[in-house]
């Protein structure tokens, strides 16, 4: 098996794009940041680490790392930047694996090691792009050329309204105006984080704006190949990618995501599907097969194989308590909450599409807004197809 295994790693070396940026990046789950991890934990995610390290070799224009502390998540920036090889600036790059691993409570970490096919290259690696926004951080990493001009008609309506650009102007890293000189030093991933936010802006939904995005991108002719990314908000990822660019694995205690993993007895790794969407939090994974299509202009959010409520809290409560659930759909969702009698006791319809983390708080009244009485009620989120029951108990 081991030699399958590393007969397999060379043909994924061998198969790799010439031009291809190398991603990394980690979630831990419900609990833990990535210091409280347990020593075997760590251990494997260090080994992850250790194996980008030496990919920045063929790596020629940098890297860097980013990690997410849940208590700041309104101004994160990268831990390091940096213009050359991981490989020929180690302790640099060691000592920013520390921080990351060993500092400020992260829960989400992301890598990048940058091969430059736009915008200028020598800078400090670009990647993660950021994006600052009521209260959060966005972030992209992207493996993949994707032609500028093309970025630059679909944010622009074909040139006629530049005002986002205007608001939120590409980086050209000293050389000049975007709109005259600068424009040669704009970086491809820059012009796609800005799409995607503008879009993300639109429908006030990510999940949303990243279908519109990348549907857009591929009936503009863009090979899936060239559209791997991993996008965050600080609390989940969002992996997408052509046929197996990226591959996911998870442990006891985190997921991972690498576009060429390291081939060892530790965890066991899964390209993704050509053009699926994986959206990983502490909570678990969500899949969406098919996510970017060329059918239909319009989006069209797929139904994924996880409609989760998690347990609601505080349970028991006696002011107001919080239910939330995590899936995707275009229909409406029904919640109820019932007493022990199976009386109905209170209900609200969520119009669709209801998409990701949905949330309700119930202040134990009824729908005639009167207070309840102390006791057991059973609270029911549900569609024409999926439902999903839990117990809670109201305590005056």
């Amino acid at each position: 098996m081991r030699i399958i295994l590393q007969f397999a790693l060379v043909l994924g070396i061998l198969y790799q794009p010439l031009h291809a940026c190398r991603l990394w990046a980690v979630c831990v789950k419900s609990g833990h940041s990535i210091s409280t991890l347990p020593p075997e934990e760590r251990l494997i995610i260090l080994d992850e680490l250790t194996s980008f390290y030496y990919q920045s070799e063929t790596m020629q224009n940098g890297w860097a790392l980013l990690g997410y502390n849940q208590a700041n998540s309104d101004s994160v920036t990268p831990i390091y930047r940096s213009e050359s090889p991981a490989i020929e600036d180690s302790i640099t790059y060691w000592n920013s694996v520390s921080t990351l691993i060993d500092e400020d409570n992260h829960t989400i970490g992301i890598g990048h090691l940058r091969l430059a096919t736009s915008g200028t290259n020598a800078i400090p690696n670009p990647h993660p792009f950021m994006f600052y926004e009521d209260a959060q951080s966005y972030s992209l990493v992207h493996n993949g050329t994707v032609n500028k001009d093309i970025l630059y008609n679909l944010i622009t309506n074909n040139g006629t309204d530049i005002s986002w650009l205007i608001d939120h102007e590409p980086q050209t890293f000293g050389g000049g105006s975007w709109q005259d000189d600068g424009w040669s030093n704009v970086v491809d991933s820059d012009l796609l984080m800005l799409y995607i936010m503008q879009n993300i802006d639109a429908s006030a939904n990510i999940l949303i704006g990243l279908e519109t995005v990348l549907t857009n991108l591929v009936n503009e002719g863009v090979p899936l190949s060239q559209l791997n990314i991993i996008f965050s908000n600080g609390t989940n990822l969002y992996i997408f990618g052509g046929n197996n660019g990226l591959s996911i694995a998870e442990s006891a205690e985190h997921y991972a995501i690498m576009t060429l993993p390291p081939v060892n007895e530790y965890l066991d790794w899964l390209g993704i599907a050509n053009g699926e969407m994986v959206v990983i939090n502490e909570n678990g994974v969500s899949y969406y097969q098919d996510f970017a299509s060329t059918e239909s202009d319009a989006p069209h959010i797929l139904a994924p194989e996880l409609f989760k409520m998690y347990p609601a809290y505080p349970n028991p409560f006696n002011g107001s308590v919080t239910i939330s659930m995590d899936g995707a759909t275009n229909e409406t969702i029904d919640f109820s909450i019932y007493s022990l009698a199976g009386e109905l006791v209170y209900n609200t319809i969520m119009t669709g599409p209801n998409i990701g983390r949905v949330e309700i708080q119930w202040n134990a009244k009824s729908t005639k807004n009167k207070t309840v009485s102390s006791g057991t009620y059973f609270v029911r989120m549900s569609t024409s197809g999926l439902s999903e029951t839990q117990k809670i108990v109201f305590i005056k």
